[in-house]
């Protein structure tokens, strides 16, 4: 299968541009929570949580990205 239509043709390059422009939100909510983390002085420990989000996020609007070229270039 195809995925429902949600990984190929038109409907999948909706969807994968959807969620890249989600995935750039989120990146802008996670630089976000870094930055009133350092404003408010949030402890040492809870460094991780923050580089752990924006870990996530990346890597995930990379994989959509990849998802969408391959969509765009036609390769099953």
């Amino acid at each position: 299968g195809d995925g429902l239509g949600f990984r190929s043709g038109a409907l999948g390059v909706v969807f994968g541009i959807v969620a890249i422009v989600i995935g750039a939100a989120i990146l802008a909510l996670n630089f976000k929570q870094v930055e009133d983390g350092i404003a408010y002085g949030a402890p040492r420990e809870e460094e991780w949580l923050a580089a752990f989000g924006l870990t996530v996020t990346l890597v995930w609007i990379y994989i959509e990205m990849l998802r969408l070229v391959a969509i765009l270039s036609g390769d099953d």
